[in-house]
């Protein structure tokens, strides 16, 4: 899939993302509240706490979708404290757009005591399924799985990025700017990521400006 930052439109889901790091586009869902549109794609690294997207997806295409899920399955009823099998499963669902199914596993992961709780990425994931099955917001609990992200890693790229869609969403886009801001200095200058954020951070700005305008504060 392709699509930009704020203002594109017609793509699969619904809110675009920064993509500097090509994450097995097809496998994570990213949130972006700036457009009515999902685009897959993340700057984040592939998580610690499980196998890394792509590994999943070459995996699949040797023995067949079907078949993956089948083993898959098999294997989360023999092992259901296996935490990384779960964070699969969760995003091949996600993949297909059961988020419900893709909820579910994630918070199973996440319950588990393994290095996966840990990692800020999982958590992510996890609010992205959550804001899909809320069309996609970012309030409410999503939020606060965000925020379970950056007590892990302040500094985390995707946790940044979903941080600022979500105040973006609600309307707070000088909230937005402090955790866009920061990301945009950790990407390359001259790439496709930075010239998007760059984008929707200009245009968080002329929309404060406007309601500072319309409100006389």
């Amino acid at each position: 899939m392709s699509g930009g930052f704020p203002a594109k439109t017609g793509c699969a889901r619904a809110y675009p993302v920064v993509s500097a790091v090509a994450l097995s586009a097809s496998l994570f869902v990213s949130l972006f509240a700036l457009a009515p549109h999902w685009r897959s794609g993340s700057v984040v690294a592939p998580s610690a706490g499980a196998r890394p997207p792509a590994a999943e997806a070459s995996e699949r295409a040797a023995v067949g979708a079907d078949a993956y899920m089948r083993r898959l399955r098999a294997h989360l009823e023999q092992q259901p404290r296996d935490a990384r099998a779960w964070v699969i499963f969760a995003r091949v669902r996600a993949e297909t757009g059961h988020f419900d199914e893709a909820a579910q596993a994630y918070e199973k992961a996440l319950a588990l005591p393994s290095k996966v709780a840990r990692d800020a990425a999982v958590w992510c994931e996890f609010a992205d399924a959550l804001g899909m099955m809320q069309g996609g917001s970012l309030a409410g609990r999503p939020r606060e799985l965000i925020d379970r992200a950056l007590a892990l890693n302040p500094n985390h790229p995707k946790a940044l990025e979903m941080a600022g869609s979500a105040e973006y969403g609600q309307g707070d886009y000088a909230a937005a700017l402090r955790f866009w801001q920061p990301l945009l200095v950790t990407l390359g200058p001259g790439s496709q990521a930075h010239a998007e954020l760059a984008a929707a951070i200009a245009r968080a700005k002329r929309v404060a400006a406007t309601t500072i305008s319309a409100t006389g504060k």
